[in-house]
């Protein structure tokens, strides 16, 4: 992780000798006192924080010194059909290290209603997956993640300005760059589980306005077409203005 995550702003801090956090410090970044480390409050500052004492049972205290804005998500919001919980896991780490705005899900019509029920969304695991990919990101934004029950629930939800694309390997009307128009400011993406679009959702995404593009002839995982699609708008609507940068 490139800094660590606290739910709430402090000046001061101690982590319990149990709390990971502490450990991480600890053992990983090997902070003795006097160590700096970057941590953020989520969808808050990011900040530098300097280790004041380390206990005998592995304790440790923190001071913050300073604080910095950090990175605003990108104006980007993923549609999904729901995948397996395996690729379900991966997809949450990469958007939110890729600081997307938000990501919706729905159970299409070729998806398993039994992911549903997985641990991975019965249980907080979900809400770790997104934690630990902002910590990689260096950021703070935390996407928030959306259930809903069908895609036309969803569509309504979505609806709004911006560019609205569902990607379909087999009757895109073009390249995903090709459908995103000049100066446009946001976008939402959709993608189908692993066996892909019904004829139904395809016929569901046209009547609601929404265009069909594709990434090119090879056929991705969902989880690369996700990291694709938000690299290849982000590239083309100009999102990635900056660079990775601190001044603390």
């Amino acid at each position: 992780m490139n800094l660590i995550l606290f739910d709430t702003p402090f000046e001061t801090r101690r982590l319990e000798a149990g709390d990971p956090r502490g450990q991480h410090i600890f053992k990983v970044l090997r902070a003795r006192v006097g160590t700096k480390v970057f941590i953020g409050f989520i969808n808050g500052l990011r900040a530098r924080a300097e280790v004041t004492l380390v206990e005998a049972d592995g304790a440790i205290s923190l001071r913050v010194i300073g604080t910095e804005a950090a990175p605003k998500p990108l104006p980007i919001r993923l549609l999904l059909g729901l995948p397996r919980p395996h690729t379900a896991k991966r997809i949450l780490f990469e958007a939110a290290s890729m600081g997307v705005q938000d990501l919706h899900f729905f159970e299409a019509e070729r998806g398993e209603p039994s992911y549903a029920q997985s641990s991975l969304w019965t249980s907080d695991e979900w809400k770790e997956r997104l934690r630990l990919g902002t910590e990689q990101s260096f950021g703070t934004h935390v996407p928030e993640v959306g259930m809903h029950t069908d895609l036309q629930s969803a569509i309504s939800f979505l609806q709004g300005e911006g560019a609205h694309i569902a990607l379909d390997n087999y009757e895109a009307a073009g390249p995903l760059p090709q459908q995103l128009s000049p100066g446009l400011r946001s976008a939402v993406i959709a993608l189908g589980p692993e066996r892909g679009w019904s004829p139904n959702e395809r016929d569901t995404f046209r009547k609601n306005g929404w265009k069909l593009a594709h990434l090119g002839a090879h056929v991705l995982r969902l989880e690369t077409a996700c990291t694709v699609a938000v690299g290849a708008i982000s590239a083309c609507l100009d999102f990635y203005d900056t660079q990775t940068c601190t001044i603390l």
